[in-house]
């Protein structure tokens, strides 16, 4: 029987949605008629004499085709009455109003019939009016209706008013919108109590965990114009006992990409809606080509559109196709950054520049952000070609619409001398920033002479080409597992800052460093592992329940990056501010969370032991550097002792001995000898206690 009826349900909706036309004129005719009978029915309260009903018959053909020739000039039988809205209503309102003097005009004075009532006349206009828009409506709330009882309907909470007020719109008016917004929260205490789309406000974020416990919203969505990594660990704490998931529509950078000929169709899109002048539109992309940086961001600090007027109009663009769950990046990323975006410009502009390790995490973003500032050549220099590739298509894409390529990948190993001596000779880079090393501690633990044939040697090289070619500056990458190093990887970028600083003495080349901690996201770390864990279904391990690590976002530690080396002093190491470390443990519990699970019991998390060259927490200063502040809050300026010359040259000339003769078991004691503060396993490291030099 189930089958009969949907089958008959299914021929009914084809047969609608084949002759829809023809349904919805022939229900405007019907409507069009009960409106004139109900109103000669009111007009003489049911009792109608004979002579009265051949007024209705005769003067009815005359109506009706007045009707149809509006509907039709209107276009009323195109509407989709499920979507009914304000506009369609004031449509309805204007046609009938029209047909109605049309009507009154032409039975009256043209036909001559004045025994017509003149009360049917305003009877029929207003019956016809209430049967037309109470049809849609009815019609509107009924798919409403429908689809809050669907099983698949999830009731969202939406946070921020100004974007969620086109999401709540798209939500209400898109019958396949499997959510119901139940209700906002918003800063603003003066919005408590009132109501958009019929969506009440319940109050201030601050407020979310009482809501939470009374409304029971089977998600959190956060919509706020600007929201920092404060405003989101508050929302996701508050939820944390509740275990609901949180998505958040992207900000304003996230529409926006940079790409000149999207954002110039953009301008076209802001344009039409009225929102900015083309005049404004036109300077704006003039000054995006001189300087760089988003068009949406110009156009705001020209004050030629508000910020929540851009944000708006692009979440009303996306919708909720753009909503997505917040991340472990959101909860960790910080206040922004003071960016010093003209003194990074006047360094780079107009120079040859080159990246070492460009394929890598913190190379590839080097690249992204130093194409924004026109290096009259970029060389992407990385000896695995596959990571090479991904960056070199990426930017290819970014630069489609320059005038020309400026820039070249190079497949080269910075081992090679000969291949370094020719990139050098052949493109003479200005500028060099040497991001390529060996970085994973446990595996170079188990490979010590790798790393010091990549991290030393390799860097050594770089460094001797650099001068002999007269580079005007050089900037290495370093590590906080540099400082006080308990691992080989962490020595070995000791001694790689020791290469720099003493060079810098002898050389016009301006050698500085730059040392951060973790950054997230990178290949190989912790974040992407506990991810792949989780897709197993865990355990998520972690090696001890204290271990604490700096965090910090790629994008972030690269604007640093390029601002430290645009100071160009030289013979200095710049350490970046990275915050307070993170516990482990708490990263992973998050992940769980943020992934939808509830942790130590739907997933677990395992503590495996420290591993070989492993410490409880990081540093970002050895107990010998001298710490000095700089202008910038965001970093600080440290000079080192470091060995003599002579004498450093000599352990470096017996390192070079040992990894020609593969001499493996002489590699710790001579690191020792140049790094006296580091410690392996053997001198018990994981036996570490607080530092005061974590800052």
């Amino acid at each position: 029987m189930n089958i009969i009826n949907n089958q008959l349900i299914e021929a009914f909706k084809d047969f609608f949605i084949k002759n829809r036309r023809v349904v919805v004129t022939t229900i405007h005719i019907l409507q069009v008629v009960l409106a004139n009978y109900l109103a000669f029915l009111l007009r003489f309260e049911i009792a109608l004499s004979s002579s009265y009903v051949n007024q209705l018959v005769h003067s009815l053909p005359i109506l009706l085709v007045i009707r149809f020739v509006l509907y039709l000039q209107a276009g009323m039988y195109k509407d989709l009455w499920r979507y009914s809205s304000i506009s369609d209503m004031i449509s309805i309102i204007r046609t009938v109003s029209i047909g109605s003097v049309i009507f009154f005009i032409i039975n009256r004075y043209f036909v001559g019939n004045v025994l017509y009532p003149p009360s049917v006349y305003v009877l029929e206009w207003i019956l016809l009016l209430f049967i037309s828009c109470g049809t849609r409506l009815f019609i509107r709330v009924c798919f409403k209706k429908y689809r809050n009882f669907r099983s698949s309907t999830k009731k969202i909470l939406i946070i921020g008013t100004i974007a969620g007020e086109a999401i709540v719109r798209e939500m209400k008016n898109n019958p396949k919108s499997s959510y119901i917004p139940i209700g906002f929260m918003d800063e603003d205490p003066y919005k408590k109590g009132l109501e958009i789309h019929g969506v009440p406000i319940f109050g201030q974020i601050d407020t979310l965990a009482s809501v939470i416990k009374k409304q029971k919203p089977d998600e959190i969505l956060i919509s706020m114009v600007s929201t920092d990594s404060k405003t989101i660990k508050s929302i996701y704490d508050q939820c944390k006992p509740f275990n609901i998931p949180i998505k958040k529509l992207p900000g304003i950078n996230d529409f926006l990409v940079g790409n000149i000929s999207v954002e110039a169709r953009l301008g076209q899109r802001l344009i039409d809606a009225n929102l900015v002048s083309q005049t404004q539109i036109q300077e704006a992309l003039t000054l995006q080509k001189k300087e760089g940086g988003m068009l949406g961001s110009i156009l705001v600090k020209s004050g030629y559109i508000k910020e929540d007027e851009l944000f708006s109009y692009l979440t009303e663009q996306s919708g909720i196709s753009r909503m997505k769950p917040i991340s472990l990046e959101d909860l960790i990323q910080r206040e922004q950054v003071r960016y010093d975006i003209q003194s990074v410009r006047e360094f780079i502009e107009g120079k040859t520049v080159m990246v070492t390790g460009a394929g890598g995490s913190i190379g590839s973003e080097l690249c992204r952000q130093l194409i924004k500032y026109n290096p009259a050549h970029l060389l992407l220099y990385e000896r695995y070609e596959n990571s090479l590739f991904h960056i070199d298509h990426e930017l290819t894409r970014f630069a489609e619409n320059r005038e020309k390529k400026n820039f070249t990948p190079v497949i080269g190993d910075m081992l090679d001398k000969r291949n370094l001596e020719y990139v050098f000779s052949t493109h003479r880079p200005q500028i060099v920033f040497h991001a390529a090393a060996h970085k994973h501690v446990p595996l170079l633990e188990q490979n010590p002479l790798e790393a010091v044939k990549n991290n030393v040697f390799g860097t050594k090289n770089v460094i001797e080409a650099a001068v002999k070619y007269n580079a005007e500056s050089f900037v290495l990458i370093s590590s906080d597992k540099a400082v006080n190093p308990t691992s080989t990887m962490g020595a070995t970028k000791r001694i790689a800052e020791f290469l720099t600083i003493a060079m810098n003495a002898f050389s016009t080349t301006k050698f500085s460093t730059v040392r951060f901690g973790n950054v997230l996201g990178s290949n190989g770390s912790v974040i992407k592992i506990f991810e792949e864990q989780l897709q197993r279904g865990g355990p998520l391990t972690v090696t001890h329940p204290e271990i604490k690590r700096f965090f910090m976002l790629i994008p972030e530690a690269i604007q640093l990056v390029l601002m430290a080396a645009a100071l160009k002093k030289g013979g200095e190491i710049l350490v970046l501010d990275m915050g307070e470390q993170i516990k482990i443990v708490e990263l992973a519990e998050n992940l769980i969370r943020l992934s939808g699970f509830i942790p130590h019991k739907e997933i677990n998390v395992e503590f495996t032991g420290l591993r070989p060259g492993e410490k409880l927490y990081e540093e970002l200063f050895d107990k010998s550097e001298q710490v000095i502040s700089t202008l910038h809050e965001k970093f600080w300026l440290t000079i080192p002792d470091t060995p003599s010359l002579r004498e450093f040259n000599n352990h470096i000339a017996e390192l070079e001995r040992i990894v020609r003769d593969n001499a493996i078991d002489e590699v710790v004691s001579a690191i020792k000898d140049i790094v006296p503060s580091f410690k392996c396993d053997s001198d018990g490291v994981n036996d570490q206690s607080p530092s005061q030099n974590t800052r």
